[in-house]
């Protein structure tokens, strides 16, 4: 493609060559000539002398500076990223269904829908218009999808699961498993029946081998524009806000309510039944074992805090061992002896 035809498809002005070919979009780091990659904030343009990339994307008041070709724009990362989506377009299958695949008769699926082979289609399952089932799909029997959606191989998708629009399942992910509930009696446990099911509100997205557990009563909701990375585990009975984004390995335990525009870092835990507010900034690792009560907060540690007075304390943990060996000076100096107990580690 032309940059020409990218600037006129993108809706940017061209500033520099624009008849120059475009071979491949890539990072800046790996930029060469004919490439086109974007440059987002000053402490980046350093890159520019080790690299050449042929174009960048980049804001008006770094053009001046970029000896390449440059397509101005406001949202560096956003328009790279829709310049991915012109040069890569999604790879759709042929609208049809695969002489393969099981649908049960009162099943009733949309126009131009694409269903791959060895899919099952339970009773009373309702699919929109355009829908991208891949191979190996299971969906159970009273299921609700909207239009749009597109479902990756392997997933499973239990009874009474309600989907939006635009929806995406990636590879091996189970919507509706049963919620993990049992009650001790007569010296064993009982199992809680699980009979509520999963809600997931339009343009949410679920990475692959995550899975949703079904509520035992009501609905665990995953609200509009949610996006799970690989191997999350939702627990029964949730209620996650919307545009919120969680990374891989994050757990969160049932019934617990966290709010819209909120990130995740990975292997995040949460205790069940706990509050989070809006905007709440998870640091990798963290533990929340009770309600983070206020909004726009950025937390870390187990048990989670608020990440200054963390780090704050994790700067004395590493001094711990000299701080024991001068108490312990200073104790011997003023004839109290050892107090401190234990070794100095």
């Amino acid at each position: 493609m032309k940059l020409r035809d990218l600037s006129a498809a993108l809706g940017l002005q061209c500033r520099g060559d624009d008849e120059a070919e475009i071979v491949a979009a890539v990072p800046l780091e790996a930029a060469v000539p004919g490439t086109i990659s974007f440059v987002s904030q000053p402490r980046y343009l350093a890159m520019l002398d080790r690299v050449e990339p042929a174009f960048v994307i980049a804001p008006a008041q770094l053009a001046p500076q970029i000896r390449c070709a440059v397509l101005l724009s406001a949202n560096p990362s956003f328009d790279f990223a829709r310049t991915l989506q012109i040069l890569h377009p999604p790879r759709r299958p042929e609208p049809g269904i695969h002489p393969t695949a099981h649908i049960a008769p009162d099943a009733r699926i949309g126009e131009q829908a694409s269903i791959g082979p060895f899919t099952v289609i339970g009773a009373r399952v309702t699919i929109g218009a355009r829908a991208v089932i891949h191979p190996h799909v299971t969906i159970y029997p009273g299921v609700t999808i909207g239009d749009d959606f597109v479902c990756h191989s392997h997933v499973s998708i239990r009874e009474d699961v309600v989907i939006g629009d635009r929806v995406v399942l990636h590879n091996g992910s189970v919507i509706g498993s049963e919620g993990f509930g049992f009650v001790e009696v007569n010296g064993g446990l009982a199992k809680i029946p699980q009979v509520g099911n999963v809600v997931l509100e339009s343009e949410v997205e679920i990475g692959a081998n995550t899975t949703i557990d079904r509520a035992t009563v009501g609905s665990t909701y995953i609200r509009r524009g949610v996006k799970l990375d690989n191997l999350i585990h939702i627990g029964h009975n949730c209620d996650i806000g919307a545009y919120s984004r969680f990374a891989a390995l994050t757990g969160i335990a049932g019934s617990t309510r966290i709010g819209e525009w909120c990130e995740f870092g990975g292997q995040t835990g949460v205790a069940d039944h706990v509050r989070i507010g809006n905007r709440v900034r998870v640091a990798a690792q963290s533990g929340i074992p009770g309600d983070i009560a206020g909004d726009n907060l950025t937390i870390s540690g187990a048990p989670a805090i608020e990440i200054r007075r963390w780090r704050r304390q994790m700067a004395a943990y590493v001094r711990l061992p000299e701080l024991v060996r001068r108490i312990r000076a200073l104790e011997q100096k003023i004839g109290l002896g050892d107090r401190t107990g234990g070794g100095e580690d």
